[in-house]
C-alpha cells in the first residue's frame, strides 16, 4: 500500500474498523487512483508544473490539468499565482483529516436518518397492525444484496442455525464472516451432525473455529437461520434453494421466539473443540440419544416405530444405527445388540 493509502487508512479508522485496502480508501475519500497518483507526484516533488506532472506521471496535459484541478478543489494541492502556477501538497495529514471528519459527520447524518426512519410505522388506519415484522424477500440478486448488507450490519453478535443441503461454497460463508471477525463481533453456530458427513463439512466446521467463532453440534437442528444482534433475523423459505427467497424478521414475538430457541438449542448442543476433538464432542453429544436407541431395540420394534418415537427420520436413523455399530465395534445389529449386554454386564459386576 502506498504511503498515501496507509494514512487514508489509518485517518478513516472509525470505531476500530479501518478499510482493509487502498481502493477501499479512495472510495471512501471519494478521490480516484489517477488523482491519488498525482498527489504522490507533489509530494515527491512539491512545486511541480502541470508540464512536471505530465512528464512524471505520463498522463496527458488536458487529464493532468483536470486532475489537478480536482485536487485543488478538495483542498489537497495548492497554486502558485505565477504565470506557470506551480503546485504544492497540502500535509496528508492535514488535509485527509478535513476529508475523513467530512466524511465521518456525512455517515453520522446518514444514520441518524437510518434511525429516525426506523421508528415510522403504519399509520393506525391500517388493518396491517401496528409494524411489519416479517419482510418477504424474493429473487436471488435481491437476496443476496441483503444478506451481505444483512451480516455487515451486525455489531455485537451472530448467532446461526446450519444445516445441510448447501447451494452454495463456504468459501463464500468464510468471506463473510472474516468481515465480522475483524469487527470483533461474536458468532455462535450451531450445526446439525449430518453437516459431519457433508462433503467438505467437517473442514469447514475447523475454519470456522480457526477464525474465532463458536461451534456446537446438535442433532435435530430444525431450520437454517441467521439472527444479528437479537434485533434482526434472516430464514431461508427452503433449503435446497437457500438462495432463492428468504424471510426477514424484525423484532416481534417471533423473532424473540427463534432466539429462545437458539439458546434452548445451545445448552444442548455438544461443543465443538479444535484440531482433533470434533468427532469426540460429536460423539460426547449422542451418546445418550444412542443408550435410547439401544433401549428400543432391545424391545424388538421396528425401525419405523423406532425413528417415529426417537422423532427423527429414517435416514438419520440409519445413521445412529452405523454409529452406534461403529461404537460398539459390531459388524452387524445382532453382534451390536451382544456388544451392548455385554458391556452393561461389566458395568453392573455381573
Amino acid at each position: 500500500m502506498s504511503k498515501l493509502g496507509r494514512m487514508a487508512a489509518k485517518g478513516a479508522d472509525t470505531q476500530s474498523q479501518s478499510p482493509r485496502t487502498e481502493t477501499e480508501a479512495l472510495r471512501a475519500l471519494d478521490m480516484t487512483a489517477d488523482e491519488l497518483k498525482v498527489y504522490e507526484t507533489l509530494l515527491e516533488r512539491p512545486g511541480s508544473s502541470s508540464a512536471d506532472v505530465v512528464a512524471a506521471s505520463n498522463f496527458s496535459a488536458v487529464h493532468s490539468r483536470q486532475l489537478l484541478g480536482e485536487l485543488e478543489a478538495k483542498g489537497l494541492v495548492t497554486r502558485s499565482p505565477e504565470r506557470i502556477a506551480r503546485y504544492q501538497p497540502v500535509a496528508p495529514e492535514l488535509a485527509f483529516g478535513a476529508l475523513v471528519a467530512l466524511r465521518q459527520s456525512g455517515l453520522q447524518a446518514a444514520l441518524g436518518l437510518a434511525e429516525r426512519l426506523a421508528k415510522i410505522r403504519p399509520s393506525s388506519g391500517s388493518d396491517k397492525g401496528d409494524e411489519l415484522s416479517v419482510e418477504l424477500i424474493t429473487g436471488r440478486e435481491t437476496l443476496m444484496r441483503v444478506i451481505g448488507q444483512f451480516y455487515e450490519s451486525a455489531k455485537h453478535e451472530i448467532l446461526e442455525f446450519d444445516r445441510p443441503p448447501y447451494v452454495n461454497p463456504f468459501e463464500s460463508h468464510n468471506a463473510m464472516h472474516v468481515s465480522m471477525r475483524d469487527r470483533n463481533v461474536i458468532c455462535r453456530t450451531i450445526c446439525d451432525t449430518t453437516k459431519l458427513d457433508w462433503p467438505g463439512g467437517p473442514q469447514h466446521i475447523q475454519e470456522c473455529l480457526a477464525a474465532g467463532e463458536e461451534q456446537r453440534l446438535y442433532d435435530g437442528v430444525p431450520i437454517k437461520a441467521a439472527i444479528i444482534d437479537r434485533r434482526m433475523g434472516l430464514v431461508p423459505l427452503h433449503l435446497k434453494s437457500a438462495n432463492d427467497s428468504g424471510l426477514l424478521l424484525r423484532p416481534s414475538l417471533l423473532l424473540d421466539t427463534l432466539c429462545a430457541h437458539f439458546e434452548m438449542l445451545w445448552q444442548l448442543a455438544a461443543p465443538v473443540g479444535s484440531d482433533n476433538s470434533l468427532d469426540i464432542h460429536a460423539r460426547n453429544a449422542e451418546s445418550a440419544e444412542l443408550e435410547q436407541l439401544i433401549a428400543l431395540l432391545a424391545n424388538g420394534l421396528k425401525d419405523q416405530v423406532i425413528a417415529s418415537r426417537l422423532k427423527i427420520s429414517e435416514r438419520t436413523f440409519e445413521r445412529r444405527i452405523s454409529l452406534l455399530q461403529k461404537r460398539l465395534k459390531a459388524n452387524t445389529r445382532f453382534q451390536a445388540g451382544w456388544n451392548a449386554a455385554m458391556r452393561a454386564t461389566r458395568r453392573s459386576g455381573n
